[in-house]
């Protein structure tokens, strides 16, 4: 007889940065489920409380950033040429061709909520204006362009002036002191922060993290709690500058810490991993869908809250997760919808110039 070898659900042999991958994937799928919440909503399909939408802010987008900004690390120290090259083509290639993909879908298939930004999906001002107005779909794009060059730029300056200049912009819109009637430059005036501090710290954050041990991930998650509590009970709190950066901070820091834990067990470290491994991708489709699925949904049903309304939200943002990561597959095939097609070229130059 052979004995049958098995693989245990819980192992500490993880690989030290594979809880990156568990917060991408984690945050990838939050904010699925917070677009599918905000589209079935304006179908009529609602349950979740009004105030989710606060605590779906607090960690996906501020822990996109910080773990990008972990990989520009090297970028402040690179001539603006390589810097050009190698990441503000790349990133301005994904932000324009999928605007134009964005504008034909909506014109294309009309009634898909579209409209739900700034400026309708349909408009061609949408286009006119990409690098001046960023869309409510692809803003996060259009931030990485600045946010990479703004770490180059300001590679000279003082690490505690522009990390306090930074959080003061955070604070500044995050109360809603400062307002610039834009969704995307809302975000990146809030968010540049995490960015930044990913850049400037990112052996001190791995550190952290590898160093972490379950009673900081109770006390961060302590503290949270009690001021989630404590903007729901007392919304105007909201208002007080660096309440929400706070929040934010504490969510990402002990999301970071969770998802150090989450990799330990395995079918979730998969499913995560696997969402985090596609987060890009994910982002730039999973938009589509949910439009669709929410058009077909409200022409279906009629309005539905409570449990049902729930349930509904969270089986679409599960299958539209799922399909995103089918449709990746089938898309990276089609090269130039991710990969500048210059960028091609000189990759196959360099491999002839070698052989």
């Amino acid at each position: 007889m052979t004995e049958t070898t098995r693989t245990p659900l819980i192992t500490s042999d993880v690989r030290p940065k594979a809880w990156m991958n568990v917060a991408k994937g984690l945050a990838m799928f939050l904010v699925v489920f917070f677009h599918t919440y905000l589209f079935l909503e304006a179908e009529g399909i609602t349950g979740f409380p009004g105030r989710a939408k606060a605590a779906l802010e607090s960690f996906p987008m501020p822990a996109f950033f910080l773990i990008a900004g972990l990989f520009a690390a090297r970028a402040g120290n690179w001539s603006f040429v390589d810097l050009w090259k190698r990441r503000l083509v790349p990133i301005l290639w994904l932000y324009v061709v999928w605007s134009l993909i964005r504008f034909a879908f909506y014109v294309i298939i009309p009634g898909t909520n579209g409209d739900l930004g700034a400026l309708a999906a349909t408009d061609p001002l949408s286009l006119l204006l990409l690098f001046v107005w960023p869309s409510s779909s692809y803003w996060f794009l259009y931030a990485l362009v600045w946010f990479t060059f703004g770490v180059w730029a300001l590679n000279r300056v003082p690490v505690w002036l522009k990390v306090s200049a930074a959080a003061l912009l955070s604070a500044a819109v995050t109360s809603g002191w400062l307002n610039f009637h834009n969704v995307g430059w809302n975000r990146i005036a809030a968010l540049f922060l995490f960015f930044l501090i990913g850049a400037l710290f990112s052996r001190q954050i791995h550190a952290f993290i590898a160093n972490a041990r379950p009673w900081q991930l109770g006390a961060i998650a302590t503290v949270y709690l009690a001021g989630a509590a404590l903007f729901v009970l007392l919304p105007a709190v909201r208002s007080v500058p660096f309440a929400a950066t706070v929040m934010q901070v504490l969510a990402v820091a002990g999301g970071f810490i969770a998802c150090k834990y989450l990799a330990r067990v395995r079918p979730v470290e998969g499913v995560l991993s696997t969402i985090g491994e596609w987060s890009l991708q994910i982002y730039l489709i999973h938009l589509f869908l949910i439009g669709t699925m929410a058009l077909i949904i409200g022409l279906l049903l009629p309005p539905v809250d409570g449990a049902l309304g729930m349930l509904i939200t969270a089986g679409c943002a599960v299958a539209v997760t799922y399909l995103s990561i089918v449709l990746s597959k089938l898309t990276t095939k089609v090269r130039w919808l991710y990969v500048p097609p210059m960028r091609k070229r000189s990759a196959t130059r360099s491999r002839a110039a070698s052989n």
